[in-house]
């Protein structure tokens, strides 16, 4: 069969279709919507099967994730899997170079070529393998075989089949790059276990679940003792994997179904279910497991070099009701943990309700919170952003709290609490207004005028119902003029109510507000929300910063969250840089502006002021 197919328009159109799937889909659909293009391309060709495989990062081993096959056409993707890729060696070299490889007969390649054995031997008549490539590299390839009769593919067609493949590496970088900010998310990268996050999340479950089954269930929070001094005299390598060792020791000592987590650098938090209708059973059948994970810990750790007696100590919160929060079980087993500690470690401890009159933290905490709010003790510094030409074009405003007794302290000790308990609110307003004022300032010198300030919006502020008039009147209150004000938001923000969130964000972006979406790439939302809401900027987690040099797959995330910001329009500014390598292959990579410690730190406005009006004019 040589002929082309009669209505080429046709095909062109269900291209476009199929293209628009793709890039549409979200990670969940992407494979309904490429097994759909495989069967559409494969049914229009009239041929026997189309496939995807797709390869390791080592270009070691291939793996057929993707087949559609013509009626009584045997499917063979569970046969090919984890297959050495040098069954494609003849073509890796072109598929590299971004080359297909058409093969319209097979009776025309040499009868003693490898190539030719290995398409004879499957009754190939004609093939045609398109790769799979990204900036950085080989990642699989696409392929249609004709079995019953042959094919001359045009020039057209293989060009369109060429988007295609295009669009599915695309889609496939993106649901990696998804899944692998949902595991950051999620899960602790050290020990694979469920974060903090997540072990909060499962813990409420817990606490409804106990509310409905009527049966006692228990936090136990664990720290393993003179975990500091085995840092200190072994290093934080060995650390690392001390901590993989215990938290293996303690999962295999629980039951099917428990929950463990690691909560902390060496705190792991353990949720039991369903132990018992009594108290005095859960607490024999809590005590029983604790004992046991307390036991196996206390195995000798040895390592090479390193002989080392770990051991844990263990506070417990019981609960058989929905009245409870995970906070306060959370809050209940650490103190109990820490009279382990205090009876002398290696220990558990149930929580002793006494304790709780000991707690004062939170509420000094909250009094104080208070205090500062109508006091004012709440300053911003500044940390400089700038662009690829090392031209200065904002900065970030950064709470910190002028405390009369601590001095200055960090927002990582406070503002989650503000969140909890709503006093975000309150300090939100008192950062927009300080930050209008700055801004309004340094639109008034023209060495400063085109600078912008980019202020951070708690999810519980931006919530509000009247947030959208309160940002508006500290706006008209301080002067400055909109165009320069970025508020960043977060992705976890735009998951509840999105409708709310674009109507709020639409409103204010009419006045020349600006919105950045900070840490990016690391929460739970599709991306369908970058094409539905008007945001202005993308920035680049310092998490894939850090590593950006030694991780591939960081540098993966890096450079598809660029290509993503300048295929919509969106400006992209990595945070968190903190070596000029770091710099350099950010630039090679295309962003566009960059934040960190390396082009200076947080500083008072004093102190930044000094260095601006130092510098010429910056736009």
């Amino acid at each position: 069969m040589t002929a082309l197919p009669a209505d080429q328009s046709s095909f062109f159109q269900l291209v476009a279709e199929m293209s628009n799937s793709l890039v549409q889909s979200s990670s969940a659909g992407l494979d309904h919507a490429i097994n759909d293009a495989l069967a559409k391309i494969g049914a229009y060709f009239n041929a026997d099967r189309s496939y995807l495989f797709q390869f390791d990062a080592s270009l070691c081993f291939a793996d057929n994730t993707h087949e559609w096959c013509a009626p009584l056409v045997s499917a063979q993707k569970d046969l090919l899997q984890r297959l050495p890729v040098s069954i494609f060696s003849y073509w890796i070299g072109s598929f590299e170079q971004g080359q297909y490889i058409q093969i319209d007969d097979i009776a025309e390649l040499d009868k003693n070529s490898a190539e030719y054995q290995l398409l004879a031997s499957q009754q190939i008549r004609s093939v045609l393998m398109l790769p799979l490539l990204t900036q950085s590299s080989l990642t699989g390839m696409f392929g249609v075989d004709l079995v019953r009769h042959h094919y001359t593919w045009c020039a057209g067609e293989i060009a369109a089949l060429q988007l295609i493949s295009g669009n599915i590496c695309g889609a496939l970088m993106r649901q990696r790059a998804e899944r692998k900010a949902e595991s950051l998310a999620l899960y602790d990268q050290l020990t694979a276990l469920a974060n903090r996050q997540l072990t909060l999340d499962r813990l409420q479950q817990a606490i409804a679940n106990c509310g409905r089954q009527q049966q006692y269930a228990a936090v136990l929070f664990i720290d393993v003792d003179n975990f500091k001094q085995f840092n200190d005299s072994y290093g934080y390598a060995e650390g690392d994997l001390l901590l993989r060792h215990v938290s293996h020791t303690i999962q295999h000592s629980l039951r099917q179904g428990d929950t463990l987590g690691r909560f902390a650098a060496d705190e792991f938090v353990v949720i039991l279910e369903q132990l018992s209708e009594t108290s005095q059973n859960a607490i024999s059948a809590v005590k029983a497991v604790a004992e046991k994970i307390m036991q196996q810990v206390q195995q000798q750790y040895q390592r090479q070099h390193i002989c080392y007696h770990a051991s844990i100590s263990i506070g417990i919160s019981l609960f058989n009701d929905a009245s409870y929060s995970a906070d306060m079980l959370i809050t209940q087993a650490d103190m109990a943990m820490f009279q382990a500690k205090a009876a002398g470690r290696n220990a558990l401890h149930f929580f002793d309700p006494l304790l709780q009159a000991n707690a004062t933290s939170r509420t000094v905490l909250d009094n104080e919170l208070r205090q500062a709010i109508a006091g004012q003790q709440f300053v911003l510094y500044y940390q400089l952003q700038l662009d690829a030409q090392g031209q200065l074009v904002g900065a970030e405003a950064l709470i910190r709290w002028q405390h009369p007794q601590r001095g200055v302290v960090n927002p990582g000790d406070f503002i989650g609490y503000a969140e909890q308990s709503g006093l975000i609110v309150a300090i939100g307003d008192i950062v927009l207004q300080q930050a209008c004022r700055q801004l309004q300032q340094w639109q008034q010198d023209s060495r400063t005028a085109g600078l912008t300030v980019a202020v951070n919006i708690s999810a519980r502020q931006f919530r509000q119902a009247d947030f959208v008039s309160r940002v508006i009147k500290i706006l008209q209150e301080s002067g400055a003029k909109a165009s320069g004000l970025t508020l960043e938001l977060t992705e976890s923000m735009l998951i509840s109510d999105i409708d709310d969130v674009r109507d709020k964000m639409q409103q204010l972006s009419a006045l020349g507000l600006e919105f950045s979406l900070d840490d990016f790439g690391t929460g739970y939302s599709s991306l369908a929300y970058l094409k539905k809401l008007p945001l202005n900027q993308l920035k680049i987690d310092r998490g894939f910063v850090r590593d950006i040099l030694t991780d591939s797959n960081d540098e993966a995330i890096a450079r598809m969250i660029i290509a993503l910001g300048t295929a919509l329009g969106l400006s992209v500014l990595a945070e968190g840089i903190e070596t000029p390598e770091q710099l350099q292959k950010l630039k090679q990579l295309g962003c566009q502006q960059f934040q960190g410690y390396l082009l200076g730190k947080p500083q008072p406005v004093e102190h930044i002021n000094s260095a601006l009006l130092a510098m010429p004019v910056y736009k």
